[in-house]
């Protein structure tokens, strides 16, 4: 592939596509590493779900959950009697994926920007529940967010903490900044910044199985489950065509991707052992970047 991406890059140049940067790499290193512009940290969106779906993994590998631990379990202290009652069939692995049961759209974006007065986790229990849970899929930042209270239950610790001493510190990200509310609660789904070659290092894991340097930091087990379709999509495109645990799946060489607005996008590319990432603007036309990006590279 990394033709491909070099034949890519001077299509991107001389048709001044709206690309800010592009990476290839390998389990073991960096293949390319091009910008078209200063690079740069932003926010990657949801891009940040895949993070959280890896320290779901970490928390596999250390025993401290499991799939089908239910989600109450792990909010006892803040769930009244009546919340307890309500959530209490849904289970780890239906918020991996999407199917807690709310079937709405929740903690999204522009909702934070109106505000967010009594914190995420009140305004996310404050929803009713539409469905059974793990029936129905329906895409929201309310279920990534869940996921990280029961990380912070499975280890009583700050999910911001747990994820810089268990997850970024080994993969070489310093401390990066996440959006949080009123009452330190890491929102999980959406605004972490990164660069791309911290965004990848996600990709170079996954493709490792879970072990980076070395060091197994992901249960190897969940990584192949990451990787297997969990929910079927109408959508069928060559970008995706379903879901797995807070990744999309993409029809190319059976891969699947971290996928955040704007372009903040890393597929990990199993059957050539690669993994490949772009930063796009906030203001570019994204459709047309995905366009020659499979035109050129996947196609």
């Amino acid at each position: 592939m990394l033709n491909k991406v070099k034949e890519f890059i001077k299509v991107a140049k001389k048709e001044k596509l709206p690309i800010e940067a592009i990476l290839l790499s390998n389990v073991d290193k960096v293949l390319i590493e091009h910008h078209f512009v200063e690079k740069k940290k932003r926010n990657i969106y949801s891009h940040s779900k895949s993070f959280v779906s890896a320290m779901i993994g970490v928390a596999l590998l250390e025993k401290k959950i499991t799939l089908q631990d239910r989600l109450v379990d792990y909010m006892k202290d803040e769930l009244s009697e009546e919340d307890y009652k309500r959530l209490y069939d849904i289970k780890v692995e239906d918020l991996l994926t999407m199917k807690s049961g709310f079937g709405q759209s929740i903690l999204m974006s522009n909702e934070r920007i109106k505000g967010i007065p009594n914190g995420f986790t009140s305004y996310v229990l404050s929803h009713s529940l539409k469905y059974e849970p793990g029936t129905h899929f329906h895409y929201s930042n309310g279920d990534t967010f869940l996921l990280t209270k029961v990380i912070e239950g499975a280890y009583k610790t700050n999910f911001y903490t747990l994820t810089n001493n268990k997850l970024f510190k080994p993969l070489r990200i310093n401390s990066p900044a996440w959006e949080i509310d009123m009452y330190g609660n890491c929102l999980g789904a959406s605004g972490l910044r990164l660069d791309i070659k911290d965004m990848n290092k996600l990709g170079r894991l996954f493709l490792n199985s879970g072990k980076w340097h070395g060091k197994q930091l992901i249960d190897p087990d969940y990584v192949k489950e990451c990787r297997k379709l969990k929910v079927n999509l109408p959508e069928d495109t060559w970008l995706g065509y379903g879901y797995t645990y807070q990744f999309w799946k993409v029809r190319y060489y059976d891969s699947y991707r971290a996928d955040g607005a704007f372009g903040q996008i890393t597929f990990i590319i199993d059957d050539l052992g690669e993994a490949l990432s772009i930063q796009c603007p906030e203001d570019g036309n994204l459709a047309l970047v995905l366009e020659k990006i499979k035109q050129y590279i996947f196609d």
